[in-house]
């Protein structure tokens, strides 16, 4: 069988315009089955783009902590089995978000830390995503948080941000995600709290 470039980066299929923009309007949302919402997905056509990926978020910051207080996140992803590797900027803001691929993980941790950035945390969790029309729904689970699901969509133009906002929720409705599910914080931050507690 004849291995394609896809299937070498654990892509299931092409990701077409699903990943670009500068913003990324997206919700999160508890879940207490998270096999209950794939089957809906696949009722509903949604196309497997990646699956039982294992992923690993190192943060980054400079010594002053000028990106957190500036509502930033710069994140070095990398993903198993595929070997992908990713820099995230996030921010400042929610809706902000930049990536781009990169092809060597520890050269890319020495790149960041010779520009005076510094490691800050580790975050670990499975991911699989899926398309259905213009959404990627990622569903992830993370050993000490449980399981959730993303609904997002990617664009470039900001005056779609608010009206992607209410797609995205009325999607949310579709599967029947309620609002106490919704979460507003992100994974570290969720994390941050566990072990204040």
């Amino acid at each position: 069988m004849v291995t394609t470039d896809l299937q070498t980066k654990g892509m299931l299929c092409e990701p077409g315009d699903h990943f670009i923009g500068a913003y990324e309007v997206e919700r999160k949302y508890a879940l207490s089955d998270l096999e209950a919402l794939r089957t809906q997905l696949e009722a509903k056509g949604a196309m497997p783009f990646t699956l039982g990926n294992q992923e690993l978020d190192i943060f980054y910051d400079l010594p002053d902590k000028r990106l957190a207080s500036n509502d930033q996140q710069h994140v070095l992803r990398q993903m198993q089995p595929s070997g992908r590797v990713l820099w995230i900027s996030k921010g400042p803001g929610p809706d902000k978000c930049v990536a781009m691929d990169l092809h060597d993980g520890e050269k890319a941790q020495a790149m960041i830390i010779s520009l005076g950035f510094e490691e800050i945390e580790r975050l670990e969790k499975r991911r699989d995503i899926y398309f259905l029309d213009k959404f990627h729904v990622t569903l992830d689970v993370l050993p000490q948080l449980g399981a959730f699901a993303e609904i997002a969509i990617m664009t470039d133009d900001t005056s779609k941000l608010e009206d992607y906002a209410h797609e995205v929720e009325a999607l949310a409705k579709e599967f029947n995600f309620s609002q106490q599910a919704l979460q507003t914080q992100s994974y570290r931050s969720m994390l941050q709290g566990l072990q204040r507690t």
